[in-house]
């Protein structure tokens, strides 16, 4: 599976990158806003993006919409330490899949899978 990581924090792109490669995912660009992963995804056509929700030029809640408007089977996995009840019903409003960063990649990995 072909995959995008976007997160603002870089060392968290870098270990998101090696453990989804080592997890089996092809990873095909990474981005540090919600405005630049969207052009990230419409540049890389991946089959599934690892959102952070809260960056900088365009939070991940922003980016949804417009990663739907650019490929509506996109398997968008929301990859957040903040999941208060807010957040939670947006995902489940949104249909996406919300997973909390631990550092186990496990969750994440199986999120991306059955998206």
């Amino acid at each position: 599976m072909r995959v995008v990581v976007a997160d603002d924090e870089p060392d968290v792109r870098f270990l998101l990158r090696l453990q989804l490669q080592l997890a089996g995912f092809e990873v095909v660009g990474e981005a540090a806003s919600g405005e630049e992963v969207v052009g990230v995804c419409e540049s890389t056509r991946p089959d599934g993006v690892v959102l952070d929700l809260l960056m900088p030029r365009g939070t991940g809640f922003e980016a949804i919409p417009r990663l739907r408007g650019l490929d509506p089977d996109l398997r968008i996995v929301a990859y957040t330490a903040v999941a208060g009840q807010f957040v939670r019903d947006e995902m489940a409003r949104l249909d996406v899949a919300l997973v909390l960063k631990t550092g186990d990649i496990r969750p994440l990995a199986d999120a991306l899978l059955s998206a």
